[in-house]
């Protein structure tokens, strides 16, 4: 991906270089033979949660026609974040079974992007746009809440497959396909 980046021009250049780079450092960092071992060990992978939402929020706000819109991207991608951390200390068992606290990230994260999808992609200048990569984040937060109910519900390992396709949309799929909407919107 980063190659292929290379090959583009402007924001659509800058957005594949970037997360090409972002999104292979979150698989190292957070993979067992990470070099970084930081206390407390949350800390690298909420970053890159924060980071991977942020890609998403870039390309949202691009489609409109408004200034400072990387510091209102990067505002966007702590509104979820912050949210958990809100019923995290309200509700602490949550963070008991890391399956449910993803659960409950998926879930609030599903209802902001719907939130957007219905009152914010309507206002924008490109909906287009808007409205594509925002249903990108819809199918792949979908995916994960449906494989994480699946297995808290029944525990087959069955559901882990649905959550390898949500994987390959965040890790493989969504870079590239942000790219060809941001290229669409530059012609």
């Amino acid at each position: 991906m980063l190659a292929f980046a290379q090959r583009k021009r402007g924001l659509v250049r800058a957005y594949g270089t970037v997360f090409s780079i972002a999104i292979a450092a979150d698989a190292w960092l957070n993979g067992p033979w990470t070099p970084v071992k930081l206390k407390p060990a949350w800390v690298i992978p909420v970053f890159f949660v924060i980071l991977g939402d942020f890609r998403y929020f870039v390309v949202l706000e691009d489609a409109f026609a408004h200034a400072l819109k990387l510091v209102r991207a990067a505002a966007l991608a702590f509104v979820v974040p912050v949210t958990m951390q809100i019923i995290r200390w309200r509700v602490p068992r949550i963070e008991q079974d890391e399956r449910v606290t993803f659960l409950v990230y998926e879930l609030l994260f599903m209802l902001f992007a719907l939130a957007i999808r219905f009152f914010v992609v309507p206002r924008a200048e490109d909906r287009t746009l808007a409205r594509r990569a925002t249903d990108f984040e819809l199918v792949m937060y979908g995916s994960w809440i449906a494989a994480d109910i699946g297995i808290l519900a029944t525990g087959i390992d069955a559901f882990y497959i649905v959550r390898i396709v949500a994987n390959l949309l965040y890790y493989v799929a969504l870079v590239p396909f942000m790219m060809k909407l941001l290229e669409k919107r530059a012609k």
